[in-house]
């Protein structure tokens, strides 16, 4: 078996391939990512072993080359878990750690609660050996009040009424528009929320077993507005405590206030994905990354709308028009692994985050740890007073002698 390390939830930079065991990604493109993401300097990847996100499990995009995961009739497919480990195994030789989703949440009801056990046992008995961390499920409260049931058995979200309904409620006047998606969030969640508490169990159970069955650490995916320490009974069982803050500009502020608040390893596995809806571009991912590390994240996450669904401009385009090939061009990620890489080697991941803030906007946020200092300022043309130390530029991805009138900045020094 593989040994993980102890602290194996600790320095990832991670990228997001939800459909990386899926026809949609042959074999050249697979290859071709992989050398990519390991030259710029990534050290994991999360992927989906079973049927991923937005699709129903008889959709051409859901199955592999091999065939899908599971039929709703609850049989397993041995090629699946096969292709699956070997994919898994290649990533591994060429030095990624793989975060491995078993599903996402709506799942267990389609499954059930013995099916979705019996998934579980065989995704650890296929992979146990390999360096992997387990994620038990994507989004585990998704879908409370019966969408999913629009996905089956070949559809995508990109089928779903509520999407036509947005487009024609889209037309009405806005105030209009408020009453109507009100209206509806009220009726309901009474249903939303007796549908939450029993998701909540059935994730709850599925953890309690499989959580004995490997020392390899556990992990939940969740939806924007919470954290895996509300989504199961027996949060006591998951190595960090983990959130996605979705893509919204609302959630700035969440990106760096959720790690600080966090009492045990924290890792935000889905922040602003790059290209989805149209933006969060290279600004908004730089600053993603160093607000979240410095408010005191184990790790990175980073997502490319086009690499996550391995889009075509048409597959799930309702995120976004950008492809998988102009995804793959971003020079970002090679961005984020040099400004990951200088932040490892400062040695203040143990250090303590202090932060200061001007009308709800965040000015500046660093980490001390006994001798040395990383501070990070979002546009250092907004401050009046800057620590002594080398300052790196995370746009260009490189050191200057020279403090630029505005833009992004980082400090590294010592106390």
């Amino acid at each position: 078996m593989f040994a993980l390390p102890d602290d194996v939830l600790t320095g990832m930079l991670a990228d997001t391939w939800w459909f990386a065991l899926t026809q949609r990604l042959p074999d050249e493109a697979f290859q071709a990512l992989v050398e990519r993401r390991v030259k710029q300097g990534f050290t994991a990847v999360q992927l989906v072993v079973g049927i991923p996100p937005e699709v129903g499990p008889e959709h051409d995009s859901a199955s592999s080359p091999v065939g899908p995961a599971w039929t709703l009739t609850g049989m397993f497919n041995d090629q699946y878990l096969a292709f699956a480990r070997q994919r898994i195994q290649y990533l591994n030789q060429q030095g990624l750690r793989v975060i491995v989703y078993g599903a996402w949440g709506h799942q267990i009801e389609w499954l059930g609660l013995d099916g979705m056990l019996g998934w579980w046992h065989r995704i650890i008995a296929t992979l146990d050996d390999l360096d992997v961390i387990y994620c038990l499920t994507g989004e585990s409260n998704l879908w409370l009040s019966g969408e999913a049931a629009h996905l089956l058995p070949d559809k995508t979200t990109a089928d779903f009424p509520v999407n036509q309904l947005r487009e024609w409620v889209g037309k009405l006047p806005y105030r209009l528009q408020d009453l109507l998606i009100r209206g509806m969030q009220r009726a309901k969640r009474p249903f939303a929320e007796q549908k939450q508490s029993e998701r909540r169990q059935l994730w709850s159970q599925v953890l309690a077993e499989v959580r004995q069955l490997t020392e390899r650490p556990f992990i939940i995916h969740t939806l924007p507005q919470e954290t895996s320490e509300t989504v199961v009974d027996n949060p006591q069982l998951l190595a960090a405590i983990t959130t996605q803050t979705g893509h919204s500009e609302t959630m700035r502020a969440q990106l760096w206030q959720r790690p600080l608040a966090a009492d045990k390893p924290f890792i935000n596995l889905e922040p602003w994905y790059e290209g989805i809806l149209g933006g969060f571009g290279p600004a908004d991912q730089l600053y993603a990354y160093w607000v979240s590390m410095l408010a005191g994240s184990q790790s990175y996450c980073y997502g490319a709308h086009g690499i996550w669904n391995v889009g075509d401009g048409d597959f799930l385009a309702q995120w976004g028009g950008q492809t998988f090939f102009e995804a793959m061009a971003l020079d970002t990620p090679r961005l984020l692994a040099l400004s990951h890489q200088q932040y490892l080697a400062s040695g203040c991941q143990a250090g303590q985050t202090f932060y200061e803030t001007s009308e709800n906007q965040l000015l500046t946020i660093g980490r001390r740890s006994a001798e040395r200092l990383v501070q990070f300022f979002p546009d250092v043309g907004r401050v009046t007073a800057v620590p002594d130390g080398q300052i790196w530029l995370p746009f260009q991805g490189c050191w200057t002698d020279s403090l630029p009138a505005k833009g992004p900045v980082v400090f590294f020094g010592r106390r």
